[in-house]
């Protein structure tokens, strides 16, 4: 939840993206062909296959459950900056998952793009697969679209029930904030409008009140309109065109679907 600071330098660069692609850096220190790993494991964790589809592709691609939506498997070099961001879990990593990571021998990128699926249930399947991937070793999840890296004990944690809104929310949006606004990056990969809000009463309050405005319009699937009036506990805000606060620069996709004001009500 903090702004950029010199120690943002060493963090990776999250590159282009596709705005409707949900994309994950795996840290691994097993064999990087050895998807049989993952084969074996998913069906134990959530009693539903792990399927490689499209053999005729040099590329790797793997379909979750009953999902359709195929997700796409890279093997890249590893990145070391990765085991200097643990501070800004949201959970802790253990020792030994630190060490891990620090020690990690190669990064297992995978890519979901489907826009024919809705991406509530793309982001349900990808996050099994990603909990998949922890219960199999791998000490943590990094989410270059929301520049969040994730705890093997959080990733297990949501993916209890996925199937609710918070729980998404909480796997797959961030915030950033600068002195006087708070913003979010990952409600792009939903195809919806990122938000922002003023910092008033705490860091602590501006971010709750994002994340509440984002699990409702995750509900409802849609944004909300200009004009719209919020209670969020025992103060009302309105819902204005974006953006007002500072614009993302480390992460310019966020926000192609526009930028919403959760602004106090005059």
């Amino acid at each position: 939840m903090t702004e950029r600071n010199p120690s943002d330098d060493h963090r990776p660069d999250p590159g282009p993206a596709d705005p409707d692609s949900l994309v994950a850096l795996v840290p691994i220190a097993w064999d990087p062909q050895n998807l049989e790993l993952l084969e074996a494991v998913h069906p134990d964790v959530w009693g539903e296959p792990l399927r490689q589809v499209d053999q005729s592709s040099p590329a790797t691609f793997v379909q979750v459950g009953g999902c359709d939506a195929p997700i796409r498997l890279d093997v890249d070099e590893p990145i070391a900056e990765l085991a200097q961001m643990t501070a800004t879990a949201k959970q802790p990593f253990t020792p030994t998952e630190a060490i891990q990571l620090e020690n990690h021998t190669a990064i297992w990128r995978f890519t979901m793009t489907d826009v024919s699926t809705a991406p509530s249930q793309r982001a349900h399947a990808f996050g099994r697969l990603m909990a998949t991937a922890v219960e199999a070793g791998a000490p943590g999840v990094f989410f270059p679209f929301c520049v969040q890296l994730h705890s093997p004990r959080l990733i297990k944690h949501l993916a209890v029930d996925l199937s609710q809104p918070q729980a998404l929310i909480n796997l797959y949006v961030n915030a950033w904030n600068d002195d006087e606004w708070m913003v979010t990056r990952g409600m792009t990969v939903f195809g919806l409008p990122e938000l922002e809000t003023p910092v008033e009463g705490g860091l602590n309050n501006a971010y709750f009140r994002l994340m509440d405005v984002a699990a409702a319009m995750l509900v409802q699937k849609d944004a909300y309109p200009d004009g719209s009036r919020l209670q969020l506990g025992p103060h009302l805000y309105t819902v204005e065109q974006g953006p007002q606060g500072p614009q993302d620069s480390m992460v310019p996709i966020c926000g192609i679907y526009g930028r919403l004001t959760i602004a106090p009500a005059p």
